[in-house]
């Protein structure tokens, strides 16, 4: 029986680690110590004395972003997991009690001060009381733009310090983050390889008279047989272009059969094995299109030529918005955002087109990465079709990290 000692440091593994016999995918020393470098620099920046960097499974396990960028660690089913990252000192990961119990699981973490709760909250107070600061600046990075952290850490942090200023960053953290590294940039394309590979095997494998369980099977034994990181977001649907009913991709399969006069709804975002994301989907049909989704798709390449050719350094949420404006000119709407991050979560960066949120306005330099999905649907989503890719903005333009031409396939 593993067991683990307990205490106000919360559950810590007592037994040696082997790191280097779990071959978790990782970067290099370097790397790491660049992102920490752009922490500490982002705390002096802010008059702050520590991060507390805030992370979990949700959001298709997105939410693990930022955790996962400074310690390299992912979990098993946290609500709440923590980087405490003082300006001076070293880091501590706070994670599931359980996980802190199991060697493998640490091992993946290149902090080594890792901790475990059911509830973290306790053992971030004692943390931040082991640091000396009471009455220090704290900076919490948020999951997510539109996240923070739950009221039961909140509370605990402003009970244990009424003397401490804490402070909420989000965008102003992910900025800093935005041009991407060389081993970024690698992870990047791999994603990108593999959601080709799992576009190629729909158009190989899937015909009429298949379930629409079978191509979600398609996708994910794909992704998984190509390397890719499970899970990940998979939206996908098969929809009749000659008596369509919903005009946006699923995350589960209904009870549905192909057919031929069917029509794919792919957006695909699998993730390389060290958790960056390429999202991707190309249009398929099961036969020629009739007239009104003829039109669909002809505005639908229309703004994917449009918007690409606007990628480039110095373009703006402006430019991106005009260049989509075809859309609506042709009497069409969206959902989903014609262009939005990379990140995890992905609107952690440029996220324009949306009629329900304002445009979130990141001036584009090389480095930086971005996803163009174009989805024009009708008014009431019934009808419907999606193609996008993900770029890299270049000095001189964009570049996809997915090979497979923008064009329609037909089966």
């Amino acid at each position: 029986m593993v067991t683990a000692a307990t205490g106000n440091k919360g559950i810590v593994y007592p037994y040696p680690i082997a790191r280097e016999k779990y071959h978790w995918p990782t970067f290099s020393d370097a790397e790491f110590k660049r992102r920490h470098a752009i922490a500490r620099k982002f705390m002096d920046d802010n008059g702050l004395d520590c991060l507390i960097v805030a992370g979990h499974n949700g959001i298709w396990e997105r939410g693990w972003a930022n955790v996962r960028w400074l310690t390299n660690y992912i979990g098993t089913m946290e609500l709440d997991c923590f980087v405490v990252f003082p300006r001076t000192g070293d880091p501590t990961l706070l994670i599931l009690g359980l996980n802190a119990r199991l060697p493998d699981r640490i091992a993946r973490s290149i902090v080594t001060d890792v901790r475990g709760a059911l509830n973290t909250s306790d053992v971030l107070v004692e943390r931040i009381r082991e640091l000396g600061l009471e009455r220090g600046s704290l900076g919490i990075v948020k999951p997510a733009p539109y996240l923070s952290i739950s009221k039961d850490h909140d509370q605990a942090l402003v009970d244990a310090f009424p003397q401490a200023r804490i402070t909420q960053h989000s965008d102003d953290w992910w900025l800093r983050r935005m041009v991407l590294s060389p081993e970024e940039l690698a992870c990047l394309d791999e994603a990108g390889r593999i959601g080709d590979a799992a576009v190629s095997a729909i158009c190989a494998e899937l015909r009429p008279g298949m379930k629409e369980k079978d191509l979600f099977a398609i996708i994910w034994s794909t992704i998984a047989r190509e390397g890719g990181e499970i899970p990940c977001m998979v939206l996908a649907a098969s929809e009749s272009m000659f008596t369509p009913v919903s005009g946006f991709q699923r995350p589960r399969p209904i009870d549905r059969t192909i057919a031929k006069g069917d029509v794919l709804l792919l957006e695909l975002g699998p993730r390389d094995p060290h958790g960056y994301e390429a999202q991707t989907g190309k249009p398929i049909v099961f036969g020629p299109p009739p007239p009104d989704y003829a039109d669909l798709f002809d505005v639908m390449f229309e703004a994917y030529k449009r918007i690409t050719s606007a990628l480039k350094p110095g373009c703006s949420a402006k430019d991106l918005r005009a260049a989509g404006q075809v859309i609506w000119d042709r009497g069409y709407t969206v959902v989903a955002p014609l262009v939005h991050g990379v990140f995890n979560p992905l609107d952690a960066g440029p996220f324009v087109g949306t009629s329900h949120r304002p445009d979130k306005d990141v001036i584009l330099e090389p480095g930086m990465a971005c996803c163009v999905e174009i989805h024009p649907t009708t008014a009431d989503v019934t009808k419907g079709v999606f193609m996008g890719d993900t770029f890299v903005i270049t000095p001189d333009g964009a570049r996809s990290v997915n090979k497979l031409p923008p064009r329609m396939t037909v089966l």
